[in-house]
């Protein structure tokens, strides 16, 4: 789970735990913290807090934990999935990153840097099905996994050796915005060029 759930200890003899956390009736308890879906694009503040009930054993916990991972991955299906998934990148600016896997499920692994990268730059998971054969074939993947960066001057960037996590988060960091897009002059820039192409004539 390294580098996908962060894990931290409390010691209530020492000091009352933060209110966020909430009550604590009793020790050992579990809480597991991850953001709402309802924060604003300025802040991630918000947060679901729950407690912690299977049990206390590696499996269940590691399974209860991937479970509550927020997950902003596109999943493409298709050449309109994938269509798609180009115009929601371009109406906020953001630079596209796409993922050719195998697995039936997002990995824990993409599901992190999803939340890491968050506004910063958009992932699309193309996974192998029948239906993304065109699209595997249209970017000349032949093996899983592949990532690969859509640069708008069609020089798309091949990330050439085996996904790890230290490799994909320099990747994504090297290619994502610096900053979310709407803090980025060059994304605002492209977003107030685009809006007025699209005001009609008077």
């Amino acid at each position: 789970m390294k580098n996908s759930v962060k894990i931290a200890y409390w010691d209530t003899t020492a000091s009352n735990p933060p209110r966020i956390i909430g009550q604590i009736k009793g020790t050992p308890t579990i809480k597991f913290l991850y953001p709402s879906p309802k924060n604003k694009r300025t802040s991630n503040k918000k947060k679901i807090i729950t407690d912690y009930q299977g049990a206390r054993e590696w499996k269940p916990m590691h399974e209860h934990a991937q479970s509550r991972m927020p997950n902003f991955i596109q999943k493409i299906s298709g050449d309109q999935g994938l269509k798609k998934f180009i115009e929601k990148a371009d109406k906020y600016a953001l630079p596209k990153v796409l993922i050719f896997s195998k697995q039936t499920s997002t990995s824990p692994i993409i599901k992190a840097l999803s939340s890491l990268y968050r506004r910063r730059a958009f992932i699309g998971e193309v996974r192998g099905a029948k239906n993304n054969q065109a699209v595997i074939k249209q970017f000349g993947v032949e093996k899983f996994p592949k990532v690969i960066y859509l640069n708008d001057d069609g020089d798309n960037v091949i990330m050439e050796k085996k996904p790890s996590w230290n490799r994909l988060n320099n990747f994504m960091n090297e290619h994502a915005l610096k900053k979310p897009y709407f803090e980025d002059e060059g994304a605002l820039a492209k977003i107030a060029a685009r809006e007025a192409a699209e005001e009609p004539e008077l």
